[in-house]
């Protein structure tokens, strides 16, 4: 044997034609014509590349045709897809290496031209064993549609007898439906007239009971809320006696019966003295209000009407009414100011009044007899004093300034010739 037919004989190129050979007979359950077109042709183009390998003569083969052929089949874009076909049974993948072949039957018309003889034979046994496959499949699946059909006429044919078994027991149920429930709607009008009767009885019972017991009920609340309101007069009573009593003991404790009435006449007096004073004060915004407005007034009426009209006369006499109304003010300010020191010294003295026995009580008899004779001088002799000190109704300085202002004002104004 010659070196280059042990070569060609060991050659790769073989065992992979053999190998794609397989996927021709591999096919899913039910075929379908895309499948079995793309099994054919995969099957008539490796059987042209077995036959024209069987063909060619060991010595003239180029063997870089079989290792280029050889890698193109085992590349990854075409035996991925081998691979696949095999475990998923996928026609896409047949799709996929039937282009990937068309790129490679180059290879092939180089192999049949240096091939001794062509033979087509043999492809055509290949395309007629698929047609016979094919054919078998498509018995068989006649065959099991076939068995199908029957079997659901059976099918069909049970359950439409069972559905008139079912028709007819439907019916005859539902007339013993309405048989029974025409005798149910008799029981329940019995019953809920029965219900009716008794609930009535029932209730009427129930009212009775209920207003004796409301009314018993109602009478007992009176007679505990009578004995409760009289038994809590009674407290209060005794309580306000108990505080009388209590008030009683508390002044003669500490000897303030005559503090109180004394310290209560103060007090009035206060009490006067603060309306007196609120009433000057009133009255001294009165005068304040007023010569301000009879200033706005004289002042309007030089400026606007008769400023050429006004002679000396109008001038004295506007002078000494704004004097009078100022004076006004300055006597009820005065005044007010008078009361309203009256009025802080009678409520203090009140209050050393009523402080005087709580104060003393705790000393010892002839200690509080001299105290309160030095404290009675001391306090009573104040009586004619209140309100003794008198001040000027006008502040002389302040006098003069209103009197400068008033001349100054009216000498401005406009006179005229008389």
């Amino acid at each position: 044997m010659s070196r280059w037919k042990e070569q060609f004989d060991q050659h790769p190129i073989h065992a992979t034609l053999v190998e794609m050979r397989e996927l021709c007979h591999m096919s899913p359950d039910e075929p379908d014509d895309q499948n079995v077109i793309e099994r054919r042709r995969l099957e008539k183009v490796i059987d042209t590349y077995v036959d024209s390998l069987k063909m060619v003569d060991p010595e003239l083969v180029p063997f870089n045709q079989l290792d280029g052929l050889n890698n193109a089949l085992r590349q990854p874009n075409v035996w991925n897809h081998v691979n696949n076909y095999k475990s998923n049974l996928n026609t896409a993948h047949l799709v996929a290496i039937n282009d990937q072949l068309s790129a490679q039957l180059t290879q092939l018309a180089l192999l049949l031209a240096i091939a001794k003889r062509s033979e087509l034979v043999k492809p055509m046994e290949g395309i007629e064993e698929l047609f016979d496959e094919f054919a078998g499949a498509v018995a068989e699946k006649q065959e099991e549609i076939a068995n199908k059909h029957v079997a659901l006429e059976n099918r069909v044919e049970a359950c439409s007898r069972q559905l008139a078994q079912l028709d007819a027991l439907i019916e005859k149920r539902r007339e013993e439906t309405n048989s029974q429930l025409s005798a149910w709607q008799q029981q329940f009008s019995e019953a809920q007239e029965r219900r009716a009767a008794e609930y009535t009885e029932w209730r009427s019972g129930i009212e009775e009971k209920t207003a004796t017991a409301v009314d018993a009920l109602i009478e007992k609340s009176k007679e505990k809320l009578d004995a409760e309101t009289n038994n809590f007069s009674q407290q209060v009573d005794s309580i306000l006696e108990e505080a009388r009593e209590k008030h009683a003991a508390i002044l003669s404790l500490y000897e303030l019966t005559a503090g109180d009435s004394v310290a209560a006449g103060y007090l009035k007096n206060a009490e006067d003295e603060k309306k007196q004073a609120n009433l000057w004060r009133w009255i001294s915004i009165g005068f304040i209000i007023g010569t301000s407005l009879w200033l706005l007034f004289v002042w309007w009426y030089a400026a606007y009407i008769g400023a050429e009209n006004i002679g000396w006369q109008q001038i004295v006499m506007s002078a000494l009414l704004t004097g009078v109304l100022l004076y006004g003010a300055a006597y009820s300010s005065q005044q007010s100011t008078r009361h309203r020191n009256n009025e802080k010294r009678t409520r203090w003295f009140a209050l050393e009044v009523k402080a005087i026995d709580p104060f003393i009580s705790s000393l010892g008899e002839e200690e509080r007899n001299q105290l309160k004779r030095l404290l009675s001088e001391k306090l009573f002799g104040q009586s004619g004093n209140l309100g003794s000190s008198e001040s000027g109704v006008f502040d002389e300085h302040a006098y003069k300034m209103i009197i400068k202002g008033i001349t100054e004002v009216l000498s401005k104004l406009p006179k005229t010739g008389g």
